[in-house]
């Protein structure tokens, strides 16, 4: 039998890498409502934390990588993971999922209704990726560099 996501994570993200910050991480199930749960989860931890300078920017991109992991990544019966990590030079969200398909960046035709997922995370985050986790499934992530005081200022 093919393991899942449990509440006990360890073998899909380690609950605390060495030189790191705070994280946390939730369990979803595959519903058609997990983004929206994944949205307000990342939602409500950044604002505890006093991280709300790319807030709207996050939201947008763990709703795009939530859906594609409903959608394509995780098989029926099985959860997703969603963790938020708070790093010294930026903020992280992680989307981890059992399935074996990994996704791919492409360019829709026109027309088509769907499939701009991952055009509209590489256009909104700082940088993404794809990256293997123990255990069946991948991890996509998207990472925000910390804005400072200065950056944000206008001359």
């Amino acid at each position: 039998m093919a393991s899942r996501l449990t509440n006990q994570a360890t073998g899909a993200a380690p609950d605390l890498r060495p030189g790191t910050g705070r994280h946390r991480i939730t369990l979803l199930p595959r519903r058609r409502s997990t983004p929206r749960t994944a949205r307000d989860f990342v939602a409500a931890t950044l604002t505890e934390w006093g991280e709300t300078a790319r807030l709207d920017d996050m939201r947008l991109c763990t709703s795009e990588l939530v859906t594609n992991a409903v959608l394509h990544g995780v098989p029926v019966g099985r959860l997703v993971l969603v963790r938020v990590e708070s790093l010294d030079e930026e903020l992280r969200i992680e989307v981890h999922d059992s399935g074996e398909n990994r996704p791919t960046q492409r360019v829709p035709e026109e027309s088509a209704v769907d499939g701009r997922g991952l055009l509209i995370v590489a256009a909104t985050a700082d940088s993404w990726g794809v990256k293997e986790r123990t255990g069946p499934g991948k991890c996509v992530w998207a990472a925000f560099n910390r804005i400072t005081e200065h950056q944000g200022a206008t001359s």
